[in-house]
């Protein structure tokens, strides 16, 4: 496989992909689909592979659009749950 080839596919693979930002005490996932659960210490969110998963303490929703999710508090840890085709 080529340089030109392998940049297509790796294009590919990310093009669905949920894009996160971490800054300070503030979390931003864009490309979701929802909010599948949500408390002071988890928040899920439904994205085109799989889910991101919140942990963390004093969570809390800042905005909730169709463009992105904004999550505040303490964050202690992101995780892509992919799902099983």
């Amino acid at each position: 496989m080529g340089l030109r080839e392998m940049y297509a596919a790796l294009g590919q693979a990310v093009q669905g992909a949920p894009r996160v930002e971490v800054e300070g005490g503030r979390l931003v996932i864009e490309r979701h689909r929802g909010v599948r659960a949500y408390s002071q210490t988890c928040i899920r969110v439904d994205c085109p592979d799989g889910e991101v998963c919140i942990e963390g303490e004093g969570l809390t929703l800042e905005a909730l659009s169709r463009a992105e999710v904004a999550v505040r508090g303490q964050v202690q840890q992101v995780r892509l749950e992919h799902r099983r085709g």
